[in-house]
């Protein structure tokens, strides 16, 4: 198994659908927009990426499984790849600039290798397992702020949460009497890479998907942060740091959520 083939594949794919991302921003019409489901949109974008990269990693692996935001696809393999051919889908329809596509490969159920490419910024972060985590050609590590009144945490919900949305504005507010700001990118992926290169300390989201994360955990393990997945009922939840706020984080998380 070489590590390195893979990871290459990886940055690539990233690229590949980054292109289309390039190539359509500010191009959408409303009438090439369509709900998934309520305020879940979704674009001819979304697919135009989805299937250039499927393409491109079928090529590659024709014995890999791979599974898409929106295809779909099994994870009945040792190999699966995980991909989200836009993160940040409303962003990107109403032009705000956060975000990617996010392309990893599992290995019997764990991350090997996964990249991140944000277009707009022509940014690509990657890693692949005891390698170490990138920008570009460039090293990133987490941050180093220990205090929380330093820190600037990500945070996120769906625009439709499963929870009562009232769980999430209380975390919301304690989380803020405790750090210095709060931010909501809204793109999980992009935000995992941020707080892998240290513009956060901290992030909290709720109810993702294995194809909004995976990619982002290895970068950000890799970096020297750590994280923590709660699945529950169906939803799946991630707290995330430099490893100095994970304490107070999931403290302040588990108030609410069990």
């Amino acid at each position: 198994m070489k590590i390195e083939i893979f990871l290459q594949a990886a940055k690539e794919a990233a690229l590949i659908g980054g292109q289309v991302l390039k190539e359509n921003f500010r191009k959408i019409e409303s009438r090439n927009i369509h709900e998934k489901a309520e305020k879940d949109v979704v674009s001819y974008v979304d697919k135009a990426s989805e299937e250039r990269i499927t393409d491109y990693l079928f090529r590659r692996f024709p014995q890999h499984k791979i599974i898409g935001e929106e295809s779909g696809g099994t994870d009945e393999g040792e190999f699966v790849w995980y991909i989200d051919p836009l993160d940040g889908t409303k962003n990107y329809i109403t032009g705000f600039p956060i975000f990617g596509v996010s392309v990893s490969l599992l290995h019997m159920g764990k991350p090997l290798v996964g990249a991140v490419y944000v277009p707009l910024f022509d940014d690509l972060y990657w890693a692949g397992k005891r390698i170490g985590a990138y920008k570009n050609k460039n090293s990133i590590r987490v941050g180093t702020t220990t205090k929380s009144g330093y820190s600037v945490i990500a945070y996120g919900f769906a625009s439709k949460p499963k929870r009562d949305i009232e769980v999430y504005l209380h975390i919301y507010k304690e989380i803020l009497t405790k750090v210095a700001a709060i931010r909501n990118p809204g793109a999980a992926a992009v935000e995992l890479c941020f707080l892998a290169e240290g513009v956060f300390e901290g992030l909290v989201e709720f109810e993702v998907e294995p194809w909004d994360i995976n990619a982002g955990i290895l970068i950000l393990q890799e970096a020297g942060g750590i994280y923590s997945v709660l699945e529950h009922n169906e939803k799946r939840d991630i707290i995330a740091s430099n490893g100095r706020l994970q304490k107070l984080l999931e403290k302040i998380v588990f108030q609410y959520i069990k």
